[in-house]
């Protein structure tokens, strides 16, 4: 038998008690459906808090692992810069060694360059 709102008017009394009870019970319905919504929005939102959590956290360990490996490159690279540096400073003194009168020629050279672009 139906009992809702717009129910024939054979379930209804002349007083209105039988109109109030399913006015109430419906009231009651929709609260419980308003609460279940509530229950389900809030698991959806813990859903998606946990997932952003997630990624945020991917995302960071991403990140420190790929400034660990930035971080061994550089030093990769300040490593190979040293021992050039080095090999360039042995080389130097090696050409110096050897060839003393082109060393001070090359350097009267640069020295008169350096001055006349001083000068002006």
């Amino acid at each position: 038998m139906a009992t809702g709102l717009y129910s024939g008017s054979s379930s209804r009394k002349r007083n209105g008690s039988a109109v109030a009870n399913p006015i109430e019970d419906q009231l009651q319905e929709m609260r419980e459906d308003i609460t279940r919504l509530a229950t389900l929005i809030a698991d959806r939102g813990a859903t998606a808090s946990r997932d952003a959590k997630s990624r945020a956290r991917d995302v960071r360990e991403q990140a420190e692992t790929d400034f660990q490996d930035l971080f061994a490159s550089g030093e990769q690279m300040l490593s190979d810069l040293r021992h050039r540096y080095a090999d360039t400073e042995r080389e130097l003194r090696r050409t110096v060694r050897e060839h003393p009168v082109a060393t001070l020629g090359v350097a009267a050279i640069i020295g008169l360059i350096a001055a006349a672009m001083l000068r002006r």
